[in-house]
């Protein structure tokens, strides 16, 4: 098959990463003359360069919603087709000998915030200042009352300490669990050494490092009824081009993953197995790290509250720098593949 598309998915619970270990989109754009390729397997620098910049022609992802709202404000084509929450957690964490145990005790503190010189886009950064942000909001404070200290790391987000030749965040997948468990080494060591007080974490990264280190999780000052963050509001994306150009191999692709989020819900053991492959965790930190709902939460769908959710995270991105320009965010969502998915599904619209 000489013709093909592209895709990429974050080491996140997705119903996206589950048709893929399934076999289902392969076999579905099989059916259409078309191959599947991860951008993260290419060796070809220029692919690379097209999966840091989200600028491939012919590409899907699911993942977190830092990256494509970087690359919508920077001009690139890509559409948002659907949206998908998950409970990843996203701690703030301290030695247990601080002594520091809730928001309130981080006033006037230092706090670890990961910095990425040269990468393209600093996911970890935007990550760990939304992290800090609402911590901080449940105790009336704001990133003004505490003292943010930037940790460099060498390199970008993509090449984070992966083993040499070994993919990230993709399938083949070999390299996704040591990405996830060094993820925040350069701020764990700085936690160490009493260069900062405490430090942002997240998902399967913080239940490993939690767990190993003895860490203390700092408890908000009131009820958060929620923790909006890059992971906790996954994004389907795809290329402009290949949306206008093919948009019935859209549609398969999602049909593909609309069938995958509720086979999760009724074969929740198996599931389980992948989604904790998928984000480089072992099983029995799944729960820890998502929730024991994890499997039930796989849905995508363009609901009103997920889309006021990304306008506020898109907001909060804009306010912090990370987001050069204001993004439409009428023009960059697309209802239309996903109305005609469920269509297809049997779903009334």
């Amino acid at each position: 098959m000489s013709e093909h598309i592209w895709y990429t998915h974050a080491p996140s619970p997705t119903a996206f990463g589950i048709a893929l270990r399934k076999g289902w989109i392969h076999e579905e754009m099989a059916r259409c003359g078309v191959e599947v390729r991860a951008l993260a397997a290419s060796s070809d620098p220029d692919v690379q360069r097209l999966r840091r910049e989200r600028t491939s022609p012919r590409a899907f992802r699911q993942g977190g919603n830092v990256a494509p709202l970087i690359a919508r404000s920077r001009g690139n084509d890509v559409r948002l087709i659907g949206l998908s929450r998950t409970s990843s957690i996203h701690p703030v964490l301290a030695l247990p000998e601080s002594g520091y145990r809730t928001a309130a005790d981080l006033l006037g503190r230092r706090i670890a915030i990961p910095v990425r010189k040269n990468a393209v886009v600093d996911i970890p950064r935007a990550t760990a200042l939304r992290t800090v942000s609402n911590l901080l909001a449940s105790a009336g404070l704001t990133l003004n009352d505490v003292e943010l200290v930037a940790i460099p790391v060498e390199g970008s987000y993509f090449e984070a300490r992966a083993k040499p030749g070994e993919p990230i965040a993709d399938a083949p997948r070999e390299g996704v669990a040591f990405q996830v468990s060094s993820a925040h080494s350069n701020e764990l060591l700085a936690l160490i050494r009493g260069e900062v007080d405490a430090i942002a974490s997240e998902g399967s990264t913080a239940a490993i490092i939690a767990s190993t280190f003895g860490l203390t999780t700092l408890e908000p000052g009131r009820a958060v009824n929620r923790d909006l963050n890059n992971r906790s509001l996954l994004a389907v994306t795809v290329s402009g081009g290949l949306l206008d150009r093919g948009p019935g191999l859209v549609t398969s692709v999602l049909v593909q993953i609309l069938a995958a989020a509720e086979w999760s819900i009724d074969e929740e053991a198996e599931a389980r197995r992948l989604i904790a492959l998928d984000a480089g965790i072992h099983e029995d930190l799944l729960d820890a790290a998502y929730s024991p709902r994890v499997s039930r939460q796989l849905g995508v769908d363009l609901r009103m509250d997920k889309v006021a959710d990304l306008r506020e995270q898109h907001d909060f991105l804009l306010d912090r720098g990370i987001i050069e320009r204001p993004v439409d965010l009428d023009e960059f969502i697309e209802p239309e593949p996903l109305k005609t998915a469920l269509a297809r599904r049997g779903v009334l619209v």
